[in-house]
Formats: C-alpha cells, sequence, structure tokens
C-alpha cells in the first residue's frame, strides 16, 4: 500500500475513534437534543461541531510540526480541565437557557428564525473548537510524520486530512443517531430528554474537571 494512502486511512481510522469519545458525544448530544428530533438540523449542529473541532485540532497541529514546538504534559492536563469547564458551560446553559442554544432567545411572532439560527451555529462550531483544544497533544503523540521520513514528508501530511474526514463522518453519525431517537419520542419525551442529557453532560464535565485535577 502506497505510504499516501497508509498515513489517510489510518488518520481516517483514529479520526473515527476521537470522533465517539464520551465528551463529544456528550457534548453534541447536549447540542443536538434542542433541535426537537429534526433530522437535518441536528446532522448539521454535529457537522458544524466536528469543523471546528478538526479545524482547531489539525491547525495547531500543524502549527507545533511546522515550528518544532511540543506539548508538556501539564498542558494536556489543564486543556483537559478547560474541557470540562465547556462541557458543564453548555449543559448549564441547556438547563437553564435552552432557547440560547436553540434559537438565541425567545422571539416575537414579527421576529424571523434566521438571526438565531447563525447564533446556534456559530455556538455548534465554537463549541467543538474549544473543546479540541483538550486533544491536540494527543494528537501530535499520535501523528506518524517522525515514523515516515521527517514532519515534512507528503506521505505524513496526509494523515491530518484524513483524521478531519474521520472526525467529520463519526460525529455526523452519531448527530444522526440522536437524532433518529428523538425523532420517535413524544414532545414531553424529548423535553424530559433534554435536560436529562444536559444533566449528564454537566455531570462528565465535573467528572472530567475532578479527575484532571
Amino acid at each position: 500500500m502506497p505510504p499516501i494512502l497508509f498515513a489517510f486511512i489510518v488518520g481516517l481510522g483514529q479520526g473515527l475513534l476521537h470522533a465517539v469519545g464520551p465528551d463529544h458525544c456528550a457534548a453534541m448530544a447536549t447540542l443536538g437534543t434542542l433541535e426537537g428530533g429534526r433530522r437535518r438540523a441536528a446532522v448539521m449542529t454535529a457537522v458544524r461541531f466536528a469543523c471546528g473541532h478538526a479545524a482547531m485540532l489539525g491547525g495547531v497541529a500543524a502549527v507545533c510540526l511546522l515550528a518544532g514546538v511540543g506539548l508538556s504534559e501539564a498542558f494536556e492536563r489543564w486543556a483537559e480541565v478547560f474541557g470540562g469547564v465547556v462541557l458543564v458551560a453548555l449543559a448549564v446553559t441547556a438547563l437553564l437557557f435552552p432557547n440560547s442554544l436553540n434559537h438565541g432567545h425567545p422571539h416575537l411572532p414579527s421576529h424571523t428564525h434566521e438571526p438565531h439560527v447563525h447564533i446556534h451555529r456559530h455556538m455548534s462550531t465554537a463549541a467543538g473548537a474549544l473543546m479540541a483544544v483538550s486533544g491536540v497533544r494527543s494528537l501530535l503523540l499520535a501523528l506518524p510524520p517522525l515514523l515516515m521520513g521527517g514532519s515534512m514528508s507528503l506521505a505524513a501530511w496526509t494523515y491530518l486530512p484524513g483524521f478531519a474526514l474521520g472526525i467529520l463522518l463519526g460525529m455526523g453519525a452519531v448527530g444522526l443517531l440522536f437524532a433518529e431517537g428523538i425523532s420517535r419520542l413524544g414532545a414531553r419525551l424529548v423535553a424530559g430528554l433534554q435536560r436529562a442529557v444536559a444533566v449528564g453532560s454537566g455531570a462528565l464535565g465535573l467528572f472530567w474537571i475532578t479527575s484532571r485535577l
């Protein structure tokens, strides 16, 4: 198998595994359940989250490789604490101000939904980017360039687009799965599920924080 294709496939597989991490699933569930079972909206939320996540991971990793900069274990630990804080913030917002994640804020009948949709789009992308900070060091350690002829090897660099595609596919699939499940529930059950998911996400975020301190 050509080294370029091998690196791409390895990146794709690791991106898929990265996408289904518990913290990522919790964040996407918190955002996705607020779509009320609308499949396209939930999938697009997951895709926007994935785009922000992949862009942050790939961008920071590429800069570190080109600059020859490494990241310490202390950086990774505090970055994971930060990821837990982001998860808790999403959960609290979903519990106390669900409209700020769904439509931006309560609106008058004469208002259109378009401005609120933009807010939700930015929220999903920003959440994905912020939660990516905790995974940068792991990505740098997993990257195969040093095993494939150095950081400037063309074959090694194909790992990054493969990893990004894996994240997109994995998170998109998770978003679709949540949307399919929610679409089969009644409105009352959906509201209860939204609160349960937010509480669970917040609990996971707190565990993430305390276990890293």
